[in-house]
């Protein structure tokens, strides 16, 4: 038997041992970046990160209130959005750098931080430790977008842009009671000490098309001037021109042309304006806007805790980088993730849109049905199981699964397109306009819906409805889209379908004059306007994907007019050779079965 000291020493080493041994594993984890990661739930954003707690909470703050200035200023939009934003936050550059976008497979390591915008989830990425890169600016000017673009059909791009850089510059103050807007931003300063402005006239015109929005050389002219443009209507001249600027939005929004609606709501022309932004900008005096939130709730301590677990880490690490298509480097995680929990619902999710991606169709259904049977009110996993029924082309059991994912999120209008298309593919017509109807009731802003209500409305001969689709299509998207051009072609074939030939010729005089002429299919709109004969419009359909359209309009075209021999030459050769993904290709059957039947008919 030990003596009784000897048998205290042993106990004592053992306990150092089981000591150093658990500092060992603990320092192990440490080296193998094994960082804990902290959840905190704001009241609009779920924020995810391995910084510590207290910094992620600021971050929180800082965005709830940027996200509460946007209401203060423009107190008819629409703040609360169906798509979730999460945030990932980086303690470091270093720990950030694998998650930064890529351009031709390099790493963009001058990014501090970025908005990724999406069809279910928004995200919000940046790096805690901004010592070289600023995230901020990039991400307000981004989350502004996104807000405004949920709350307005259409804006000028030099106010969409000018708005956009002057919100990057938002910062809280007086422990983020209070916030500033319009500080000088330094490489708009620069750039107008340096350089003329733009001709005013050549600022409001650029689009989305334009050299001056896409060409780097040009690009800094229309930015500088749009932010000095926006900060002068915000704020210069005592803020007398701000009320003024809100009407303009107003009056833009409500469908009234940029040039009406800028002398209506500034009571003046666009002489005036320049010359009073010229003398502004001249002064290089830019003074800022402070404001007081009007909540003075305590938004931290509404905010909501928890340590993700290992699995949950490695899923939003992995839904990150498959959102930056990184699709390698985001299976490996993913797959971790599911390995270490296999009921992970979200995981489940994501790995099995990683499995659509990799055409493993079976794979993804029953990782889908996986992620129900661990989480019934996760929506993306009823929609994305019905996305794999109906690539298998069983649509009524797809149609079940749609609906469920609705009565989950009702409130997201894309989830009644995927419906309409399930029905339309299921020979269900009629439900079919009634759920694309039902999805612009949610949001009258999902351009998509109209463009498909204006094809299918068309195709059954309900040529007012067909109109009135289109017409919705172009107000909130603009003539210069890349479906802009088809909308006006549905547009003017339901109005010569109403037998108002006039009202037809002028609509389409006066969209053609919108559109962009090196856009395909221009060509067919000069064709249906008697500019451009068939034969060279056919020769300019280098594919047959635009011989599919042209074919179907050209025999839509004859079929008005009169000569229903040549328009079933034509529509009967998309029957035959066309795409038959193409909507073009049912308008085309449709067309031939009314002349077929009007023929039968009329011996």
């Amino acid at each position: 038997m030990q003596p009784k000291r000897q048998r205290m020493l042993a106990k004592r080493r053992l306990s150092l041992i089981i000591a150093v041994a658990s500092l060992l594993l603990l320092c192990g984890d440490q080296a193998n970046g094994k960082d804990t990661w902290t959840k905190v739930q704001s009241k609009n954003f779920t924020l995810v990160g391995n910084d510590n707690e207290r910094d992620i909470r600021k971050i929180a703050v800082k965005l709830e209130t940027f996200r509460e200035t946007l209401s203060l200023l423009f107190p008819k939009a629409r703040i609360t959005t169906a798509i979730p934003t999460t945030v990932v936050i980086f303690k470091s550059d270093d720990a950030f750098r694998p998650f930064k976008p890529r351009y031709q497979g390099k790493i963009r390591d001058n990014v501090g931080g970025y908005f990724i915008p999406g069809t279910h989830m928004n995200y919000i990425v940046l790096a805690a430790d901004k010592e070289t890169v600023n995230p901020y600016e990039v991400i307000f000017h981004e989350y502004e977008h996104f807000v405004l673009h949920n709350n307005l059909l259409q804006m000028p791009l030099w106010l969409d842009e000018g708005l956009a850089e002057f919100y990057s510059s938002f910062e809280t103050i007086d422990d983020d009671q209070g916030f500033t807007l319009g500080m000088p931003l330094a490489r708009h300063i620069y750039y107008l000490r340096s350089h003329p402005l733009l001709p005013f006239k050549t600022l409001l015109a650029v689009d989305h098309k334009s050299p001056y929005y896409n060409e780097s050389s040009k690009a800094g002219a229309f930015y500088a001037e749009s932010w000095a443009l926006v900060h002068y209507l915000m704020i210069g001249n005592e803020e007398s021109r701000r009320p003024q600027l809100l009407k303009f939005i107003d009056l833009v929004n409500s469908g009234i042309a940029p040039e009406e609606s800028f002398q209506k709501a500034f009571q003046t022309n666009f002489g005036a304006i320049e010359q009073e932004l010229r003398a502004y900008v001249g002064r290089f005096t830019f003074p800022v806007l402070k404001g007081t939130r009007h909540s003075q709730l305590a938004l931290d301590k509404a905010m909501q805790t928890a340590i993700l677990t290992e699995a949950e880490v490695q899923y939003y690490e992995g839904n990150l980088l498959l959102n930056l298509r990184q699709i390698p480097e985001a299976k490996v995680l993913l797959e971790k993730s599911v390995a270490l929990d296999g009921r992970n619902s979200p995981g489940l999710v994501s790995l099995g849109i990683l499995r659509l991606f990799d055409r493993q169709s079976a794979e993804a259904g029953k990782l889908f049905q996986r992620a129900i049977e661990a989480d019934p009110g996760n929506y993306l996993a009823h929609f994305y199981y019905a996305e794999t029924l109906a690539r298998d082309q069983h649509y009524e059991e797809a149609i079940k699964s749609y609906k469920q994912a609705i009565s989950l999120k009702p409130n997201l209008a894309s989830l009644f397109a995927n419906l309409g298309y399930a029905y339309l593919n299921a020979g269900n017509e009629d439900e079919a306009i009634k759920t694309f109807e039902q999805g612009l009731s949610v949001n009258p802003r999902e351009s998509n819906l109209y463009r498909i209500l204006g094809f299918v409305q068309l195709q059954r001969g309900n040529a007012n409805a067909a109109a009135n689709r289109a017409y919705s299509y172009l107000l909130t998207v603009g003539w210069r889209d890349e479906h802009s051009q088809y909308m006006v072609l549905v547009w003017f074939f339901a109005i010569r379908q109403a037998k108002h030939e006039e009202y037809a010729t002028k609509i389409l005089q006066d969209s053609i004059a919108k559109v962009d002429p090196t856009d395909w299919p221009y060509p067919v709109l000069q064709y249906v306007n008697h500019t451009l004969g068939l034969a060279e419009m056919l020769a300019q359909a280098n594919n047959n994907d635009k011989l599919t359209e042209a074919h179907a309009y050209a025999g839509m075209q004859l079929a008005l007019n009169g000569d229903t021999q040549a328009a079933l030459e034509h529509l009967r050769w998309v029957k035959d050779n066309g795409n038959k993904d193409f909507v073009e290709y049912p308008l085309a059957l449709s067309e031939i079965a009314r002349l077929e039947g009007a023929a039968v008919r009329s011996k």
